[in-house]
């Protein structure tokens, strides 16, 4: 009897002695947890005077209660553009001493009463209590905007200037929970980042139902980049006349997780209101060299040489040259294989920061190219004060040329001109045999278009070499050559010569350049002042 007592009260003692213990780990468990989100709440107040995150959302929470429908609040977000982008080139050393000087410049210009906290990385939540004048509440986000843009000093004898996107909800118009004014937060943020940022947006009844969907399509093609959804597909340019490749066109897709690949035409926009066009030009460049360093080892003996696509907004950055040439430069990479497209090549000489980077990338090395050129008097007349070596004629070019007398004498001058000044011509569009042949007459000896192939992923272009898929397609044009070659041989005898008495090319283009003279002798407007949009394109990179 006493064995099966000590028995049992061993068991219990045992018991006993396993829950103690698994309390006492809990306690450590717990105290751990604790003291590391302790330590986390204090790393995220990063100047004196701000709060936590979680003392801030608090906070709003228990204003809401206290007030219920009769207070007065408003809610500010306060987005840092472009500042991923700072990370890549000071690190975060410095980037975190410049989110320091943001904070502080935050504190100084909102009401006493208000707080400021850092939310997440490099955003920032401002909550003012008791003011619903909303006069004021503009004047203290207009405050912050420009406070936001005085110069940093990131490193020693290195300043930037920043500037933000800032969005404001109050209550209860813009939400009666804390979670609804977040949620119109972000929306009033999103539109003044989309707009291209440097400014605050206020919530309004409707932006919900003109802006929620956009915001959400924003949001996704923002994430896509983190998840690294976006490739480089290649285009086909070929050497007409000697059966070669020649080189091919980089053109930026998106390999969506449920619509499959989309062209920039539906996420172009959203990366230039972003401000992630930086991102695309730079992650283009490198993307393009490593391509070509792998299809040049694997195919030594084929010329390839890449083009890449720069947009309006691109070639408005002052650094995007300077940007361009360092990723050479990293990479050990060559110019002369590496051609820069850009398709209004009138904002050239007329917009400066264009012009100094094109002649910038062009005294580097780097091909410029005129695309989408098409065949007037003024445009053949214009494209010879251009800085560029590559003209890719417009895919309007090709319709109707053979029936379109002065359109096909503008061919002539152009062809001309670029054999005289060693510019090389590309014609875009080409779908069929018999357009390719036409082509060719012309003397345009390199081509590009659907007939060839369509923009190929990096392992389908690889096969379209490997496989030379193209020489298939120039031999069916070699025939029709040949048997057009033929025709007109047995033919020769009934071909009867008719003088043409019409205006010439010569002549046109001298009479419009004197009527262009006589009509600006009148006109003193400054190119500078153009209001130029960026034309869309599906092919374009960006």
């Amino acid at each position: 009897m006493r064995f099966l007592i000590s028995d049992g009260g061993a068991i219990v003692l045992v018991f006993v002695s396993l829950i103690v213990t698994l309390g006492l780990g809990f306690l450590l468990y717990w105290l751990i947890r604790r003291n590391i989100r302790k330590e986390k709440e204090e790393s995220e107040v990063i100047v004196e005077d701000a709060v936590t995150r979680r003392a801030m959302e608090d906070s709003v929470r228990n204003y809401i209660k206290k007030v219920d429908r009769f207070g007065a609040m408003t809610l500010m977000y306060v987005d840092i553009d472009g500042f991923s982008d700072l990370n890549e080139v000071f690190g975060h050393e410095a980037c975190d001493l410049m989110l320091k000087e943001i904070a502080t410049r935050i504190l100084r210009v909102i009401p006493y009463n208000a707080s400021v906290c850092r939310y997440q990385n490099d955003e920032f939540m401002v909550f003012i209590k008791d003011e619903d004048n909303f006069a004021r509440l503009e004047s203290i986000a207009s405050k912050i905007v420009t406070a936001a843009q005085a110069p940093y000093q990131v490193l020693v004898g290195e300043s930037i200037t920043l500037s933000v996107s800032v969005g404001m909800a109050s209550y209860p118009n813009a939400g009666q929970t804390f979670e609804e004014l977040y949620s119109n937060l972000e929306l009033t943020t999103y539109v003044s980042k989309r707009d291209g940022g440097n400014k605050y947006t206020n919530f309004y009844a409707t932006i919900k139902e003109e802006e929620y969907d956009n915001m959400a399509y924003f949001q996704e093609v923002k994430q896509a980049i983190q998840k690294k959804e976006f490739a480089l597909y290649f285009q086909p340019i070929l050497d007409l006349k000697n059966k070669l490749m020649n080189g091919a066109e980089a053109l930026m897709r998106w390999n969506h997780p449920t619509k499959g690949i989309q062209s920039p035409a539906t996420f172009l926009k959203v990366l230039e209101q972003s401000g992630d066009i930086k991102w695309v030009g730079e992650w283009g460049m490198e993307t393009m060299i490593r391509m070509h360093n792998s299809m040049a080892e694997k195919f030594p003996t084929v010329p390839l040489r890449f083009s890449l696509n720069l947009s309006t907004k691109q070639l408005l950055d002052p650094h995007l040259a300077n940007s361009f040439i360092e990723i050479m430069n990293k990479n050990q990479a060559k110019p002369e294989w590496f051609m820069l497209e850009v398709n209004d090549f009138m904002m050239v000489e007329r917009i400066a920061v264009i012009k100094t980077n094109i002649y910038k990338l062009r005294d580097y090395g780097f091909k410029i190219a005129i695309d989408g050129f098409e065949l007037d008097g003024q445009s053949v007349q214009n494209i010879q004060k251009s800085p560029v070596d590559v003209i890719k004629l417009g895919r309007n070019f090709l319709k109707d040329v053979e029936n379109n007398f002065m359109k096909e004498r503008f061919l002539q001058i152009l062809v001309k001109y670029a054999e005289d000044n060693n510019k090389e011509l590309i014609a875009e569009g080409i779908e069929t045999a018999e357009i390719t042949k036409y082509v060719k007459e012309q003397n345009v000896f390199l081509g590009q278009g659907y007939y060839f192939a369509k923009a190929l992923s990096e392992e389908a272009f690889e096969e379209y070499i490997e496989k030379r898929q193209y020489q298939v397609l120039l031999d069916d044009v070699s025939a029709l050559e040949d048997n057009e070659a033929l025709f007109k041989e047995m033919h020769s005898d009934d071909v009867v010569l008719e003088e043409d008495h019409e205006e010439t090319p010569e002549e046109y283009l001298d009479r419009i350049s004197r009527e262009s003279r006589t009509n600006n002798d009148y006109d003193d407007t400054e190119g500078d002042d153009l209001l130029v949009s960026d034309p869309s394109d599906d092919d374009l990179l960006v």
